[in-house]
């Protein structure tokens, strides 16, 4: 790209950069995202702009986080004259998140895709809030395993899906970025949950943790390591709540986490 070569910008493999430069995908981040002029955007690596440059038209604030140091410099000089653009420098999974309304549109680093939806839609600060819309440029990979079906869920897919709808807009191939990846890319949308689909989040994470661990194993033989019974009893507990001791568990559905988590209260 010229824009690289004349501002001497070198992409950086090590934080995953790679420059989104179709501008027709732009466009459909943007249509995903419903955007008003009302709109407060958290945008995570803005990188050379592009993305930012299109919040900016629609949105009524544009908060970018970026941690690659050589790019703060032209970030501040291209936004510099705009008053609705907010520039932070630094990683975004230690980033504050809003105490008001706000969406998270973003062209990610891959690698960060997981640590990222955790930290914005599972805040320890109970004054930081979750976004109400999420739209990310993601691995196509982790983007169908996020949508993942009741028979096939994972840690990824239930702590995505505990928060909020989740649904691929539309695949993108490698031919859009500069680097050219090695994978594809899919748009996700995440419509979150003004309240989390599970009431325990703690004991939620504890069991799936012990039941995911073991995922070829039955319910039966894992959830024991949880309740301290012994095989017999457990799968008596679970067949109270009308959960098969013979399933794995990717196999059931948010509703039966929180049966179990009710009846281990």
């Amino acid at each position: 790209m010229q824009l690289l070569k004349r501002e001497k910008i070198w992409t950086n493999k090590n934080l995953g950069q790679n420059f989104l430069i179709n501008p027709t995908i732009l466009d459909e981040i943007i249509s995903a995202a419903d955007l008003t002029n009302q709109d407060y955007i958290m945008e995570v690596g803005p990188g050379l702009g592009v993305l930012t440059e299109k919040l900016l038209e629609h949105a009524k604030t544009v908060h970018s986080i970026e941690l690659d140091q050589q790019l703060i410099p032209y970030l501040k000089r291209t936004f510099s004259n705009n008053k609705t653009f907010e520039l932070e420098e630094g990683t975004a999974l230690k980033a504050r998140l809003p105490d008001h309304p706000y969406k998270l549109v973003a062209n990610i680093p891959y690698y960060i895709t997981s640590p990222l939806l955790r930290h914005f839609l599972n805040p320890k600060d109970p004054a930081q809030l979750r976004p109400e819309l999420i739209v990310l440029l993601v691995q196509k990979e982790v983007a169908q395993k996020i949508c993942a079906d009741a028979n096939d869920q994972s840690i990824l897919s239930l702590n995505v899906q505990i928060f909020g709808k989740p649904q691929i807009i539309q695949t993108v191939a490698p031919a859009n970025f500069f680097p050219i990846p090695k994978v594809d890319s899919a748009i996700l949308k995440i419509e979150v949950y003004k309240e989390p689909l599970i009431t325990n989040l703690k004991l939620f994470s504890q069991i799936t943790r012990i039941a995911f661990a073991q995922r070829r194993k039955t319910l039966g033989n894992t959830i024991k390591n949880f309740t301290r019974q012994n095989r017999e009893e457990t799968e008596a507990l679970l067949k109270s709540i009308n959960i098969d001791p013979s399933q794995r568990p990717q196999t059931l559905s948010i509703q039966q986490w929180q049966t179990l988590i009710d009846k281990l209260i």
